[in-house]
């Protein structure tokens, strides 16, 4: 039950912003890929990856603030990837330029990283069984299947 209950506000977050930024007809859309991603389905999937790199970031802050360097630096690196991905993302579909698609992830990426933050705090922290491991798996399954089949679309 606590899992279900991470997962549905996490895909709530994800919905959030995705209403308050509509998806243009160009967007690529996120298929599906696992159970804990169904409910991402059809958001565009530049949106999912700005609120993973808002999460790791803010996974990264903590981490950093709790003196472990090395994961904070782990987290820093996959936040970043997420970034680059999303930025690359929506160049691709609204032909925008980079500093206009790193602009417009602003407020997924905001999103994110207050959902990473709330997670930490009152999910359960970094344990197994967190709110926060639970994102996590959803950031890292929408990074596999964007990785194995959508990059090049």
């Amino acid at each position: 039950m606590r899992r279900s209950a991470s997962l549905i506000s996490t895909l709530a977050a994800i919905g959030a912003v995705a209403a308050a930024t509509p998806a243009s007809a160009s967007d690529l859309l996120y298929p599906g890929g696992t159970l804990l991603t169904e409910g991402a389905i059809g958001k565009p999937v530049w949106m999912i990856q700005a609120q993973c790199a808002g999460f790791f970031g803010a996974t990264s802050n903590v981490l950093n603030e709790r003196g472990d360097i090395s994961g904070a630096q782990q987290a820093k690196a996959q936040g970043a990837q997420f970034a680059r991905d999303a930025i690359e993302r929506l160049m691709k579909d609204r032909s925008l330029s980079r500093p206009a698609a790193t602009e417009a992830l602003g407020q997924a990426v905001d999103s994110g990283r207050a959902e990473g933050f709330q997670k930490i705090k009152n999910g359960g922290g970094f344990e197994s069984r967190s709110h926060w491991n639970t994102t996590r798996s959803v950031c890292l399954d929408v990074a596999d299947v964007y990785n194995k089949s959508l990059r090049w679309k």
